[in-house]
């Protein structure tokens, strides 16, 4: 590792961009910057409040807020005043919040909005360690700085010596998974998984200073917490945030991003755009830069699966996406680069990252990278790792001879037919969801002698067809998928269902993961009558 710490790095960052821009957000038409400077003021002066108001040693600050420069400064001051940044979705329930807030052991709870304070403060009595709740949008958060303003003389230089030493196997920040049996757990990530982390992503997929970033994707996600805050941070590149997701598309043409990373639906929408504009012979390398605002020379994307015709038609138009995977217990395990692609794969192992594949099938992972254990979970801490030390990732896959690495489906997801037969649900599902119009698909069978599934749609790409047409698309659908797969895999009934999986009703969780148990439960009338 270059640096020992995050703050070392961070202060090493501040001291070479200086005033430079280092985040910009919307103000009325156009785009306010900050400097590296400032940011370095508001982070220190963060720091300070907190330890004038009592932070211990090892406490967590809970981060409930959407993408504005707050989120990493926010991260940035608990690291550096010696405590643990803890993200929360800004879509999560008050009993969510509640829970990731006690189980942490939060100290201080920072909202960006009313909307969110009051959300909070509705469950506030049930809080176990909370001091004091700040809100971005009310003012009390500059309040509070001033009083770390007031206090810097003092507590700077206390701050900048433990800061600096802070080892790096301690804990920096944590990130709770979105369980979908149970409820999250606390995942611990030391300094060394995060700068070990960036450097392996700056020699996989290398981001520059000159480069131009969007951040809209979920900052308490590991994916974005990493390969977002962090490795911007680690490569000196400026960020512009979204703070109203359905203008994203319109500021990006603004904007002119060099580097955008994504999920395969957004890409879905882009192909989809530039072909029904142009025509599909008639699109150029150009048009396609285009709808990124010109200036896009990466693309990367992970968290689902990329349909085969749209990773085709980026790279027949010189500009591939490059599909990753990598959990929250190690976020960086495989990537494509641009040297080195195989579409259908998610790329070979990434630096300092090694991969074998178990009897069972089971993806295992070692490395400089992984996760420091479970908060206050040491039982279910084990449980990830087998005698060797190796981390079971609980998803499925296969190496080729080439050493790209193919997700083949989930361990515990396993359905185990009357037959006897084992079926690996996600691999059948992905084939499903490969077309466009496809939103969801689950796959049921335990016990009965076929495979049956629940289907919902993609409403913008569904729009416009009636019931005919709908039955006809997903009958090809699922007809080219079972083409795809052995005969107990295959599906034999489904049902398209009137309304998405949600959040809501818990059979997803935010990162858009099935809750299988509670998808079965909710349609357990429905999935019966497949069977009749």
């Amino acid at each position: 590792m270059q640096f020992q710490n995050i703050y070392t790095l961070f202060r090493s960052q501040t001291a070479k961009y200086g005033n430079t821009s280092v985040f910009f957000t919307r103000s009325g038409n156009g785009w306010e910057s900050q400097t590296w400077l400032e940011f370095e003021d508001k982070v220190n002066d963060l720091a300070c409040a907190f330890l004038a108001k009592g932070l211990t040693k090892g406490a967590s600050v809970a981060i409930l807020a959407g993408n504005i420069p707050e989120w990493s400064i926010c991260d940035l001051a608990a690291i550096a005043a010696g405590g643990v940044g803890v993200g929360i979705y800004p879509t999560s329930s008050t009993e969510q919040c509640e829970y990731v807030i006690n189980h942490s052991d939060a100290e201080f709870v920072i909202v960006d909005s009313i909307v969110q304070l009051q959300k909070v403060e509705s469950i506030a009595t049930g809080f176990t360690k909370v001091r004091q709740i700040l809100c971005i949008e009310d003012g009390g958060f500059a309040d509070f700085l001033n009083t770390g303003r007031s206090n810097r003389a003092e507590l700077l230089p206390q701050i900048e010596a433990a800061a600096t030493q802070a080892g790096s196997d301690d804990t920096a920040i944590m990130v709770y998974t979105s369980g979908t049996t149970g409820q999250p757990k606390g995942a611990m990530l030391s300094h060394r998984y995060v700068l070990n982390s960036v450097e392996s992503l700056q020699r996989s997929v290398p981001i520059f200073e000159s480069d131009k970033a969007i951040s809209y994707l979920p900052s308490c996600h590991v994916a974005e917490r990493i390969s977002g805050i962090y490795n911007r941070l680690y490569n000196g590149t400026p960020a512009y945030f979204i703070d109203d997701l359905s203008k994203l598309y319109e500021y990006m043409l603004e904007i002119k991003p060099t580097v955008f990373a994504s999920l395969p639906r957004f890409f879905e929408k882009i192909h989809a755009s530039v072909v029904s504009q142009k025509g599909a012979e008639y699109v150029t390398s150009q048009d396609v830069k285009d709808a990124f605002g010109g200036e896009i020379r990466l693309l990367t994307s992970g968290g689902a699966p990329l349909p085969l015709e749209i990773a085709n038609f980026f790279k027949r138009h010189e500009l591939p996406i490059l599909q990753a995977y990598g959990l929250t217990e190690n976020i960086c395990v495989a990537f494509n680069t641009v040297t080195e692609h195989r579409f259908g794969t998610v790329g070979k192992a990434m630096p300092m990252c090694e991969i074998k594949i178990a009897s069972d099938g089971e993806i295992l992972i070692k490395g400089e990278m992984m996760f420091s254990g479970y908060y206050k979970e040491p039982e279910k801490t084990a449980e990830m790792f087998d005698a060797d030390g190796w981390l079971k990732t609980g998803d499925l896959g296969e190496l080729d001879t080439d050493g790209y690495l193919k997700i083949t489906g989930r361990k515990k997801e396993i359905i185990v037919l009357s037959s006897g037969k084992n079926v690996a649900p996600a691999l059948v599902e992905n084939y499903v969801k490969e077309s466009h119009i496809v939103s969801h698909c689950f796959l049921f069978g335990d016990g009965h002698s076929y495979c049956v599934a629940l289907i919902t749609l993609n409403q913008l790409e569904a729009k416009g067809l009636d019931d005919i047409k709908v039955k006809a698309a997903i009958d090809a659908i699922v007809e080219k998928a079972n083409a795809r797969v052995s005969g107990p895999e295959k599906i034999k009934k489904y049902v398209i269902l009137d309304d998405d999986f949600s959040v809501e009703r818990y059979e997803i969780t935010p990162t858009m993961k099935l809750k299988r148990n509670v998808v079965a439960a909710n349609y357990k009338e429905v999935l019966e009558k497949l069977y009749e």
